[in-house]
């Protein structure tokens, strides 16, 4: 071990080469935050502005019309620093002495490898505890649409365009039973992965949709989003080497972060090799906007929502078939559409604030559905001739974390 602590530097840049070439979920995503970000920031948050967003207004031609003046509305993307993530491992003199030790391959790999899965789980938790606006579902055992993964995409897609996220850097992010369903897909692309990052590439399945298919090992074998690269903000800092320890590094380069410290326990009389690194991740949102396209606050403050990954629910939903059926929008949506599938079939979008009329318009244009009756206001009961598997997607925006609730009656 003496030769590690006379080459700190060099190990810890081994260190932040294996991390690189192993990381997949971080090296999605291209906002990303390091100690230049964080030295000084109240409470290890990072506030970054961004432009404000203004539309234009026509004032007519030829016409005396006053104009409107707008306010400049600023909105910011914000992450903090909330996780340290760590390992540390002893090496006895008995191992450093008669066993055939590489530190590279025996410590240090085990080691980044651990941090690695660290910063995955990491970015799947933040994902997963996200208040999302879209949503989709793919059941492979179903019918009609949502058993086809190139119109699951499309219909991610659709959300994506509508709420004007780039076209570029799109991605579908699966577990291990939607890979498989994707697959065997004939519409399923070839992709170039040479201008991806290096550990990504083994995780590609294909391109679907506009959007290239990534299996994560983070990922629950059933859980799935649909993903801007924009999608997440990540943190990474190195803590600094602590004056006591024998010898270390801190390396910070390319948005990523990894200190690697070498010191002695005398208590327990072993060397110790320890990696860390500081670590937070946090979704990113965008300001809400009416359909004149202006934005939406509540006096001062820019109603944020996340728009920039879809979820998917995968499999079978859990309710049986039924005839009567209750839809319930909740958390007072001020704009946005959602659907309903009936046994897969999926209407057109319906309005936020449609009427019954509206929702059995919808649901009458269907093929598979005849003689369907809707009534009530808010919360609208909706009578089959038949039993059905009655489905949402909902897109909805503005008050506070909107949805559409289906609830099967009998």
């Amino acid at each position: 071990m003496a030769n590690v602590f006379e080459k700190g530097t060099k190990f810890a840049a081994t260190a932040l080469a294996l991390l690189k070439r192993t990381i997949k979920a971080p090296g999605l995503f291209v906002h990303k935050y390091g100690i230049s970000d964080f030295l000084g920031a109240e409470g290890d948050v990072v506030n970054i502005k961004r432009p404000p967003l203004l539309r234009a207004r026509d004032k007519g031609w030829r016409t005396s019309n006053a104009i409107i003046v707008d306010n400049l509305t600023q909105s910011k993307i914000q992450v903090a620093l909330t996780s340290f993530p760590y390992s540390a491992v002893h090496l006895s003199p008995e191992e450093a002495t008669l066993d055939d030790v590489d530190y590279v391959r025996d410590i240090q790999v085990p080691q980044v490898t651990a941090i690695t899965e660290f910063y995955e789980e990491l970015i799947v938790a933040t994902l997963a505890a996200a208040g999302f606006v879209f949503e989709v579902s793919f059941d492979p055992e179903g019918s009609g649409a949502i058993a086809d993964p190139r119109k699951v995409a499309l219909r991610a897609r659709k959300y994506f365009q509508d709420a004007k996220v780039p076209t570029g850097g799109r991605f579908w992010l699966v577990g291990s039973s939607v890979s498989e369903a994707i697959a065997g897909h004939s519409d399923l692309l070839a992709v170039d992965t040479s201008g991806l990052p290096e550990a990504l590439r083994d995780g590609v399945v294909g391109k679907l949709g506009g959007f290239i298919v990534v299996e994560l090992d983070a990922l629950d074998e059933d859980e799935s989003y649909f993903v801007h690269e924009t999608a997440v903000a990540l943190a990474q800092v190195a803590p600094v080497v602590p004056k006591g320890a024998i010898g270390g590094a801190t390396i910070n380069e390319g948005g990523m972060a990894i200190t690697q410290i070498w010191d002695y326990d005398s208590v327990n009389a072993k060397d110790r090799s320890i990696v860390e690194a500081f670590a937070g991740a946090a979704v990113v949102l965008d300001p809400e906007t009416d359909e004149s396209g202006n934005i939406i606050s509540d006096g001062d403050k820019v109603q944020m929502a996340f728009f920039r990954a879809v979820k998917v629910v995968f499999g079978t939903p859990d309710a049986a078939e039924g005839n009567v059926w209750t839809a319930q929008i909740t958390g007072a949506p001020t704009g946005g559409t959602w659907t309903l599938s009936v046994d897969g079939d999926e209407t057109e979008d319906i309005a936020f604030d449609a009427t019954k009329e509206d929702v059995k318009a919808a649901l009458d244009a269907l093929e598979s559905v005849a003689g369907v009756k809707v009534t009530g206001t808010t919360t609208k009961k909706i009578t089959f001739t038949e039993p059905v598997l009655l489905t949402k997607t909902a897109a909805l925006t503005g008050g506070t974390t909107p949805n559409v609730t289906i609830t099967k009656v009998s």
